[in-house]
């Protein structure tokens, strides 16, 4: 039975694959009457319905998702984290910002995003025909609510490359909505079309969620009960509050006044409800002292996980992530690394708890390096965060409010959110310069989690520090560096 429903949710993989591949067949691909059988099988029990549910969040790791092209990789390459000026560098002409290297980036994202949109939307529909009969209230909220979360939320990614710099471009195309779990051609709809569509979601899920997410009143649960966990380890699911961040992440995007005022609404709920149960990391957890009793560098919580709200889990983080981008094994042509000054001029105090992701050490030519080692493998018994690729966290909502506050004049409200970042990476106070000091946070805050980059699409942002290498000017940017065409299948057959 358990190979039958392995192999079911991998027939639903196989089959948006090959509807985007083959996004020319107009309609839909028939299901043969064996898939429908298994179909049938898998959605039977509860149990069923949170295999297919693991399955997206098992998929979510793979490399064109979150442990690529929507985290440590594309989006840092092109907010210039990295050094990719040697010659012949793999990830240089993306790094430039040049049409076709960021094509080419992003075109398998499109196709493993809807892949998994189309997945959420079969477990959607199956959710209605079971609802009562096979779902109880609380796992119908529960499922649902996740399930229109990660739809939104892949929809988002998509968005952020393929859409417009909102505020300049709002009316302009963006990207199809899926809606339904049969493979058709849906057009594409404008900015503003599909950000209603994404906030949309995020509405349902939040009232979903709100009724039924243990997140609410036990925080992240990290407790084994030996069983099924499916209301344990809220954070590696997407839950109430991880849905609430999104919507405020997307608010924040779009930049309109009203929208700023939905992001600063939301991230101070969140603020509010969540800090108890997503405190910031203390420095013994970030040393390892808090895990084993001892500070040592083999259980180093790098990615200060305790504020995450929501991350992937990856068993295979080091080798899918650290050893393909960052490990000073790989040649110059592959190696993503930032200089000695670069590392100083991005963390001025040594005291800052966000040191402990890098590492001083040399290149396979010699060269002094400070190399990445914040998704390095490790294993700490007990722990989850060796495995964890964050996509959401609490220190957002902060800089989120921070920066809402500064455009409204409440600067003191600006400077208290702003600095309880800080404090919390034991960085010390600011009194001035609020703007500038929110985005050194974002330069500091978010390595190898992808969002710097959508930072300064967001503000349209025209001069980019060369962060690697503060001693090299400033990468002049325009507006057409921030867009993406969609990939040559897509664009082709629309055409």
């Amino acid at each position: 039975m358990k190979d039958m429903i392995h192999d079911m949710i991998y027939r639903f993989a196989l089959l948006a694959a090959v509807v985007a591949s083959l996004s020319g067949c107009r309609g839909w691909l028939a299901v043969d009457s064996e898939d429908r059988i298994m179909e049938e099988e898998l959605f039977k029990d509860t149990d069923g319905f949170y295999t297919a549910l693991n399955g997206i969040y098992v998929d979510l790791v793979n490399e064109n998702l979150y442990s690529g092209t929507f985290g440590p990789s594309d989006p840092d390459i092109l907010a210039q984290y990295y050094n990719t000026s040697a010659d012949n560098h793999s990830d240089g002409s993306l790094a430039l910002y040049q049409n076709e290297a960021k094509r080419l980036a992003v075109s398998n994202a499109w196709t493993r995003a809807y892949l998994m949109i189309l997945n959420a939307n079969k477990i959607l529909e199956h959710c209605e025909t079971g609802k009562g009969s096979i779902l109880n209230e609380t796992d119908y909220n529960i499922i649902k609510g996740e399930c229109l979360g990660l739809r939104a939320l892949l929809h988002f990614e998509l968005f952020r490359y393929f859409g417009p710099v909102y505020t300049v471009s709002p009316g302009a195309d963006a990207i199809p909505y899926m809606d339904v779990s049969d493979p058709q051609v849906k057009p594409v709809l404008k900015a503003t079309e599909a950000a209603e569509r994404i906030l949309d979601d995020l509405g349902e899920a939040e009232s979903l969620l709100a009724e039924s997410d243990p997140v609410r009143t036990l925080g992240k649960n990290e407790e084994d009960n030996g069983g099924r966990n499916l209301y344990s380890y809220r954070n590696l699911r997407f839950n109430y509050f991880a849905v609430k961040a999104l919507a405020a992440r997307v608010n924040m995007y779009l930049g309109y006044s009203a929208n700023r005022e939905e992001a600063l609404r939301i991230a101070e709920e969140v603020i509010s409800e969540a800090k108890d149960f997503f405190p910031f990391s203390t420095r013994d957890e970030v040393t390892g002292q808090a895990a084993i009793g001892a500070v040592t560098e083999s259980a180093e919580d790098r990615i200060l996980s305790s504020d995450v709200l929501f991350a992937v889990y990856n068993v295979r983080r080091g080798e899918d992530i650290h050893e393909k981008y960052f490990s000073n094994t790989l040649e110059a042509t592959r190696l993503l690394s930032i200089s000695a000054n670069g590392y100083r001029n991005m963390y001025p105090e040594e005291s800052d708890l966000r040191t402990y992701q890098w590492e001083s050490t040399k290149d396979v030519l010699g060269n002094d390096i400070m190399s990445f080692v914040k998704y390095e493998a490790m294993e700490v018994d007990g722990k989850n965060y060796p495995y964890m690729i964050p996509v959401l966290r609490m220190s957002e909502m902060y800089l989120i409010a921070a920066e809402c506050h500064a455009d409204n004049g409440e600067n003191d409200l600006a400077y208290d959110r702003l600095n309880a970042v800080r404090t919390a990476r034991q960085t010390s106070s600011v009194s001035t310069n609020i703007l500038s000091n929110i985005e050194s946070e974002y330069v500091r805050e978010f390595v190898g989690e992808g969002q710097l980059f959508w930072y300064y699409k967001r503000n349209n942002t025209k001069s980019i520090p060369a962060l690697y290498d503060r001693s090299r000017p400033n990468i002049s940017v325009s507006t057409a560096n921030y867009l993406f065409e969609l990939p040559q299948s897509e664009d082709g057959f629309r055409d």
